[in-house]
């Protein structure tokens, strides 16, 4: 899970999504807090535009108040300072001005905000007007609220003009409370809307960027696993190509490297093998010609070292093969049971002299397809291993077992076992160990012989009680 978090597909997810989430909140938070406040500051400065024109309006003034009056649903009335209507015009433009109603008195044919209202039309003055003419008083203008409830006030507007007459505004804000409701619902739903999409767009857009990275990523895991015969895909963008190519590049400068080096520990290998098997041969020729006792005991260094030293050329031969893909497997039809058996039989011996129990339960009668002579190198390290790090009067446990048609062996030893975070690199050449111990080359080359097998394979183990090594193959 852990890894998982850490994913770039997981983190450009997770931005995408705060960032819309962000997005939203701030949608939200500007929309229904100053939603309202916004809406009384817009209308105030309308109604001062309003207020404006009607008094530059010069000779058109009615019409100019009957054309705002009907396309801003306000009522809008001229008196003068007494409060007596000189001029009157609402939304239906229904007018006043001392006489009866004249088309022509407001601009004829030309006022398209003019039907066939009655020749006379009347309007007295709202009951809060003598009111407004005093708090007007001697200021120039005065700006105001009613409240009526709280859903529905009255914004009132008022000013004199340069003949002493008072224009007064009257417009209702009281909508705006319906109005904050209605896009609450709507953000509801756009909200929805907005986090399915913007969590599906996340997805795609994290898993586009995403993709080319993990393949590059997987491309780079086959090149550290010794695979240098890969392509890097390109054409995503600048970055990942360059990328590619340095990848490439160095894809191909290791396998030159890796090439080099298997081959110098081919040729040094093989060089060594005939100086060694020289003094060796002239080792055992002191020793059987002279008898004196120093002298067998020199000899007899000379021929375990040189033993010694063959098997470790012989090891590293063996394992350059491996990898280089050199080695030539005979796949054949053998008898796992038996070769386990068999194998097993050779450490008798040594382990009379440690006093070890060799416990086997092997099921005869498993054959497999495999090299034997490989599998056999395995089966022999494994016991090996078993044997050299179980204690005196300890116990080395043999299993051959089928399961769904697999047949599995295991080698297990009540040795120390073997630190948790050294499992993964056990399998390494020459591993060194905390304790001061190094494997060699014996796992790496089951490593590399288990793996042209298709074998699946690993190691148990728990420290203070003991290793289990054991590898499957597939059953005939």
């Amino acid at each position: 899970m852990k890894s998982k978090s850490k994913s770039i597909c997981f983190k450009l997810w997770t931005y995408f999504t705060i960032f819309a989430i962000i997005i939203l909140a701030v949608l939200w938070f500007l929309q229904t807090v100053f939603l309202e406040n916004f809406y009384d500051v817009m209308q105030k400065n309308h109604i001062k535009k309003i207020a404006e024109k009607i008094c530059n309006a010069g000779e058109n003034t009615e019409i100019v108040i009957d054309t705002f009056a009907a396309e801003n649903s306000i009522l809008i009335l001229l008196t003068d300072v007494n409060g007596n209507i000189i001029y009157s015009a609402d939304e239906y433009s229904l007018s006043y001005k001392k006489k009866p109603y004249s088309y022509i008195d407001h601009g004829g044919d030309n006022n398209p905000y003019r039907s066939d209202y009655p020749e006379q039309t009347y309007r007295h003055q709202p009951e809060h007007y003598y009111d407004f003419l005093k708090r007007l008083g001697d200021s120039e203008s005065i700006f105001y609220t009613i409240e009526h409830n709280k859903k529905n006030n009255t914004l009132i507007y008022g000013q004199r003009l340069s003949d002493n007459s008072i224009l007064y505004i009257n417009t209702s804000i009281g909508a705006i409370g319906s109005t904050v409701s209605i896009i609450r619902l709507q953000l509801c739903a756009v909200t929805i809307m907005a986090l399915l999409t913007g969590f599906l767009t996340a997805i795609f857009i994290s898993k586009r960027f995403s993709k080319p990275i993990f393949q590059l990523s997987q491309q780079s895991q086959k090149m550290a696993d010794g695979d240098f015969n890969i392509s890097f895909k390109k054409g995503f963008c600048a970055e990942t190509d360059k990328l590619a190519d340095s990848l490439a590049y160095a894809a191909y400068k290791i396998s030159e490297t890796d090439k080099l080096r298997r081959e110098l520990l081919a040729n040094v290998s093989h060089d060594l093998r005939t100086p060694l098997t020289m003094i060796k041969g002239y080792a055992e020729l002191i020793r059987d010609m002279y008898e004196e006792k120093n002298t067998n005991n020199d000899a007899e260094i000379i021929i375990r070292e040189a033993d010694r030293l063959s098997l470790l050329v012989n090891d590293i031969l063996d394992y350059s093969k491996l990898q280089s893909g050199t080695v030539k497997f005979e796949f054949e039809k053998i008898d796992i049971s038996f070769l386990t058996e068999t194998t097993a039989e050779q450490f008798s011996a040594i382990c009379k002299t440690k006093n070890i129990n060799i416990t086997k339960s092997i099921e005869v009668n498993k054959y497999v397809m495999a090299d034997k002579k490989r599998i056999q190198q395995v089966l022999y390290n494994f016991i090996t291993n078993a044997v050299v790090h179980t204690k005196k009067n300890g116990n080395v446990y043999i299993l051959v077992i089928e399961k769904n048609e697999i047949v599995r062996i295991e080698i297990r030893d009540s040795g120390n076992g073997i630190n948790p975070e050294e499992l993964p690199y056990i399998w390494d050449r020459y591993f060194t160990s905390k304790k001061g111990g190094t494997n060699g080359l014996g796992l790496a080359i089951v490593k590399e012989i288990l793996i042209a097998h298709n074998s699946q394979f690993g190691v148990d183990s728990k420290e203070g009680i003991g290793s289990i090594f054991w590898f499957e193959l597939k059953k005939l």
